[in-house]
């Protein structure tokens, strides 16, 4: 039996996701980026279906745990001062992934999506190097909460 990950989109955007988690959890992760580029290439519609996709991976773990009426929060700190951070310091690649995933998180799509339009709306360079980074940096998250989750470490 062959139980190789593919390495190219699959027909069902969820299992393209799927095996795009599988080869970040087995410790390949450039294997995941060519699976992502139909959704990039979709344009905004299935670019934000990508980015819940992979917030719903990475709350899947943590949903598990969260007490009954909580809420998922965004919390900064500052590494070089060990202080708390401000959330507008943050590169905006990995901010957006980060208000993004808590609002998903706490089924607040309408806000999760108006963090979307409002990064892709700029329809600069920049936004778009922003995006890319907030991909990755959801990818990341889902991929380490999904390896806590089942226990690997990749």
């Amino acid at each position: 039996m062959d139980h190789d990950i593919p390495t190219f989109p699959l027909d069902d955007p969820a299992e393209t996701v799927m095996a795009a988690l599988a080869h970040g959890m087995t410790g390949h992760p450039e294997k995941a980026a060519p699976l992502f580029e139909p959704f990039i290439h979709g344009g905004p519609a299935t670019t934000v279906g990508l980015c819940a996709s992979l917030a719903e991976a990475a709350a899947l773990g943590p949903r598990k745990n969260l007490p009954v009426d909580g809420a998922f929060g965004l919390l900064v700190f500052d590494a070089r001062t060990g202080q708390r951070g401000d959330i507008n310091q943050v590169p905006a690649g990995v901010r957006f992934a980060a208000q993004f995933l808590a609002a998903y998180s706490n089924g607040q799509q309408d806000t999760a999506y108006a963090l979307f339009r409002a990064l892709v709306e700029r329809d600069n360079d920049e936004a778009a190097q922003a995006l890319a980074e907030g991909i990755r940096a959801l990818f990341e998250i889902a991929v380490a909460s999904l390896n806590e989750l089942t226990g690997r470490t990749a």
